[in-house]
């Protein structure tokens, strides 16, 4: 029977997928126990957060600091000015946000599949995936990069989610990918 926290004590057990296709981490995965609702919004979160991150870094890449908590750490080569993986904080040379101020944009990107999310804790989430991302090119044609990537967010006490770590690298290409994971060669132009 639900409690007014949501919890239960039925021993009935479901399906461990949830309506969206992910692994229904409101189990734990000893006892097949029932948590909480809580989880089904923070994996949704999560997808939605990361959406907005990427959708900002093709629109203006700038703008994309509103969803960076200010102690973020980051490696990107393809917003790092040296195209290098030197990892990126507020304190660095280049800076997280100078790089973000200086990044090329993207015109657009896609997820392959459905980006994979696990707990950290009750107000923070992690996520590990593939991504393409799409630039026109200025001889003429659209580029595709290929990206393995994995972040980590946190909420806010006022409910906003923040982004606390991004790890961005070049994706090596495997059997049934449409494209060779490296573009031309790297992530400039």
């Amino acid at each position: 029977m639900p409690t007014a926290l949501g919890l239960t004590t039925d021993t009935k057990t479901s399906p461990p997928t949830g309506s969206m296709g992910y692994k229904d981490s409101s189990r734990t995965m000893g006892s097949n126990q029932r948590l909480d609702t809580i989880s089904k919004r923070n994996h949704a979160a999560a997808h939605e957060m990361e959406t907005l991150l990427w959708r900002a870094f093709c629109d203006s890449p700038d703008a994309a600091k509103e969803y960076l908590a200010e102690d973020c750490v980051m490696i990107n080569p393809m917003f790092n000015p040296e195209k290098s993986s030197k990892p990126m904080s507020k304190d660095t040379d280049p800076s997280i946000e100078q790089a973000l101020k200086e990044a090329k944009r993207f015109t657009g990107f896609r997820f392959h599949g459905t980006p994979l999310v696990v707990e950290i804790d009750l107000m923070a989430v992690a996520l590990v995936y593939k991504v393409t991302l799409y630039r026109h090119s200025r001889k003429g044609g659209v580029r595709e990069i290929t990206a393995s990537v994995s972040s980590s967010w946190r909420q806010t006490a006022g409910a906003d989610w923040l982004l606390c770590a991004m790890h961005v690298q070049k994706a090596e290409a495997e059997e049934g990918d449409e494209t060779d994971g490296y573009g031309e060669g790297d992530f400039s132009d």
